[in-house]
């Protein structure tokens, strides 16, 4: 039965489809960058940034101002010396030009002999082309990519992926990736991806109708639920928007309450020990999903819905709040100008009794380097200096293309102050743990599917809290027979300087 709830809402769509094989190359004039394009249209699994039209990471750490050098590089005289290649793929549609391409160019005019070539392969967070190349001994030098169970445990597995741990001590990165970003990108007391950005959700909610409704920012659930109840009273037929026709955005809120109900250690627990998907917190979870659900706040047909759609109500002014990622904040930043200060942010209160605001978040992606490379300290001096170097990070953080991990003078950044306030929250709440934001990037795929597809059931009413994560315990367990699951990262650690 369970089975049958859950194919009648799946969409069959294909998470390795073949890469396109279209081929379009720019080169700039001075001949200071080689831009490669694949014109390939994939419909993997994409980041949360590139589902967006404009992508927003999040830094971790106390704002502050961290500036590193070259560090103790052995090959240092390689990469002032003979003339060499490295060849990119990082993800993006053909013909992009963003941040990283300017910081491309500018790596290469301090480093004339070096020539890079980047690749921009599409939308999925794991390119289905990746493993065949490296297999093939075609990969790229460097490429920018998922940190997730699956295809990057299988890179590292076979070998293909470098060993970064010497660059982690001896360039300083130990002293900006936080523990949870290297628990997510090592393993076996090895460092295999630097991650490039955290990503986080918060509630977004009109000031304005706020204010019509005499309402107040929630502290508690059971406030929660009065502005909830209060804002439908008042005649909006939906109160959170949720786009659930895409099927990820309802993740969003079942990551949420997951963490919130289980907590950290609980979560960890499952990822990493004995625990379960389907034990008594993660169904309090799922009920409290339904419940919210069944109280109409999502609106009358939230499977009709897709997020982009939704979004644009949000801002429009139809919806009075949505929960979702600080990555839509630079499109509204740019389209309604001053309008932005109509809305705000808040941390949606905790529904289980006694338990406190957890910081929500996850990696970006990671870059990685090919094991194969002979010039590796050339491909780590880059990585340095386009996620380290305090100008490359400046640049990122003012653009929202993306923002490296690590500490950040938010108080000098040029952003939105709406995007501010979230960063705020992530701040104040890190304190008390850190939650995930996004379970489905950290689970094996085909648990995922089940997830997407029993979430939508649930909300159908064709499916039970009970059956959901009892589906979802069953697709656990098949990937860790087939040791498909995220393996611990390891504790890493540098000499004493």
């Amino acid at each position: 039965m369970r089975e049958t709830h859950i194919t009648h809402f799946r969409n069959n769509i294909s998470l390795w489809d073949e890469p396109g094989k279209g081929n379009h190359v720019v080169k700039q004039e001075n001949a200071v960058e080689v831009l490669q394009t694949n014109s390939g249209n994939h419909s993997g699994r994409m980041s949360r940034r590139q589902l967006a039209q404009s992508s927003l990471g999040l830094g971790l750490g106390a704002a502050a101002t961290v500036v590193l050098s070259r560090g103790n590089l052995a090959g240092a005289a390689q990469i002032d010396g003979a003339p060499l290649t490295l060849t990119i793929w990082l993800g993006g549609e053909p013909g992009t030009v963003n941040t990283y391409t300017d910081i491309f160019a500018e790596y290469q005019q301090v480093h004339p002999n070096i020539t890079i070539e980047a690749t921009f392969v599409g939308s999925d967070l794991f390119n289905p082309s990746l493993l065949p190349a490296l297999n093939a001994g075609n990969g790229p030098d460097v490429w920018m990519g998922g940190t997730g169970p699956g295809q990057p445990a299988a890179i590292i597995g076979a070998g293909l992926a470098a060993d970064l741990t010497s660059y982690y001590c001896s360039l300083g990165w130990n002293a900006v990736l936080p523990e949870s970003v290297v628990e997510t990108t090592s393993s076996a007391g090895k460092l295999w991806a630097v991650g490039d950005s955290s990503e986080t959700t918060v509630m977004y909610y009109n000031r304005n109708t706020f204010a019509q409704n005499n309402l107040t920012v929630p502290t508690t659930w059971a406030e929660f639920i009065t502005v909830c109840d209060t804002l439908k009273a008042a005649g909006n037929k939906t109160v959170i928007g949720l786009g659930g026709g895409d099927k990820w955005p309802i993740s969003h809120w079942q990551t949420l309450l997951w963490g919130r109900y289980a907590g950290p250690e609980g979560v960890n627990n499952v990822l990493f020990g004995e625990g379960r998907w389907d034990d008594e917190p993660f169904i309090q979870a799922t009920t409290t999903l339904k419940d919210l659900n069944d109280a109409g706040y999502f609106g009358p047909q939230p499977l009709a819905v897709f997020q982009d759609a939704m979004i644009a109500q949000f801002w429009r002014g139809e919806i009075p709040m949505v929960f979702t990622g600080t990555w839509v904040v630079g499109d509204a930043a740019r389209d309604i100008g001053e309008g932005i200060a109509n809305y705000g942010v808040f941390p949606v209160p905790s529904p289980a009794d006694g338990t406190p605001i957890y910081a929500s978040e996850d990696i970006g992606q990671g870059w990685y380097i090919n094991a194969a490379l002979e010039q590796k300290d050339v491909a780590a001096d880059l990585i340095n200096f386009m996620l380290f170097r305090q100008e490359s990070r400046d640049a990122l953080l003012a653009s929202g293309d993306d923002v490296p991990v690590g500490p950040l003078d938010l108080a000098a950044a040029q952003l939105p102050q709406l995007l501010k306030e979230a960063l705020t929250i992530l701040e104040t709440s890190r304190a008390n743990g850190s939650i995930h934001a996004f379970l489905d990037t950290v689970t094996p795929s085909g648990m995922t599917d089940i997830t997407y597809d029993g979430l939508q059931a649930l909300l159908a009413g064709q499916m039970s809290p009970e059956e959901v994560n009892g589906a979802i315990q069953a697709a656990w367990e098949e990937a860790k027979a087939n040791d498909e699951q995220l393996k611990p990262g390891g504790q890493l650690s540098c000499p004493a300087s």
